[in-house]
């Protein structure tokens, strides 16, 4: 544990100067985001990859172009609501940091929903892919989303069932429409889309993805995981004592940090792969911005840890 002549009034050996920069870092960031998120908003439709995926749409059989866009323009709407969801959870974060009385970890635990969320809308759009990938892929979701629905349904109330088998119903036409298949396994379920030689699982791997994405360090998304799981692992080396001897979870600015970087990997990831998507002139720039801002995180991480350092020292001596 990490003493401090500021010590973090939650008594979780975190200097409260550590938890305000990283709260700060997230709100510039949050804002950098939605405003060039904004700005793609106002794209042209034929601009960069999405150019391509139009061009190839309009180049389909006539049979296929009304799936294939009913296909894209989900996409859209389903990368909307994703964002707003990671955003919001990012303001949940900032507020965790700065609220009293509140504790560190559910931090971790909030960044893991960030990433998963980045991940699973940038594998639609991954530009060094073909056309033939990214339709198959957002088909899988799409599937993949109907799927999920039905199941949850049918273990919650059976007066919900009618309507989850009409959207999964709807999910089926659409994705046949578009001119794909569907392989189910030996019990008749659906497990991938397909068209023709290209083909994506109903059951996306994040973890597996997650390690393809530079952006995204497979050790960040392995510590949110293990925090939203409550896997022993891991919380069994934070637990520490209190003044009664009563256990209670304790953190380091680490763990603080690891979120944050987290967050800005995920941040990197969404910036580079929808700009390149949509062809945003300014996304170097902007990728470049956080790519600044992770640099400052992992430097004054560096001040922390010899802080922490110098501390124990003075204590053990």
């Amino acid at each position: 544990m990490t003493t401090s002549s500021r010590p973090d009034p939650r008594r979780l050996g975190v200097p409260k100067e550590v938890v305000e920069q990283a709260a700060r870092d997230l709100r510039n960031a949050r804002g950098s985001l939605a405003a060039f998120v904004e700005e793609l908003s106002q794209a042209e439709a034929t601009a960069g990859v999405a150019g391509t995926d139009e061009a190839w749409i309009a180049a389909s059989h006539h049979r296929h172009r009304t799936g294939r866009r009913r296909l894209l323009s989900w996409s859209a709407f389903t990368a909307s609501l994703t964002i707003s969801h990671a955003l919001d959870h990012v303001v949940a974060i900032e507020r965790t940091l700065t609220g009293e009385p509140v504790s560190i970890w559910p931090t971790v635990s909030l960044s893991r929903v960030v990433q998963e969320g980045t991940i699973r809308i940038c594998h639609s759009r991954q530009a060094q892919v073909s056309p033939e990938d990214r339709c198959v892929r957002r088909a899988a979701a799409i599937l993949a989303s109907a799927q999920a629905h039905l199941t949850a349904a049918r273990e919650f109330d059976a007066r919900v069932v009618p309507e989850a088998e009409k959207a999964w119903q709807r999910a089926e036409r659409t994705v046949t429409g578009a001119g794909l298949t569907i392989d189910r396994d030996s019990k008749d379920r659906p497990v991938r889309a397909v068209l023709r030689t290209h083909k994506a699982p109903l059951a996306l791997n994040l973890t597996d993805v997650a390690k393809a994405r530079t952006t995204h360090i497979p050790s960040w998304y392995r510590l949110s995981s293990g925090a939203a799981h409550s896997s022993m692992w891991l919380i069994q080396q934070a637990v520490g004592f209190d003044d009664e001897g009563n256990p209670s979870l304790y953190a380091d600015s680490e763990t603080v940090s690891a979120a944050v970087l987290a967050v800005l990997g995920a941040f990197e990831d969404l910036t580079e792969t929808f700009g390149t998507y949509h062809g945003h002139a300014g996304t170097a720039q902007a990728v470049a911005t956080v790519q600044r801002r992770t640099k400052v995180v992992v430097e004054r991480q560096k001040h922390w840890r010899e802080r922490a350092t110098h501390d124990a020292e003075g204590l053990f001596s």
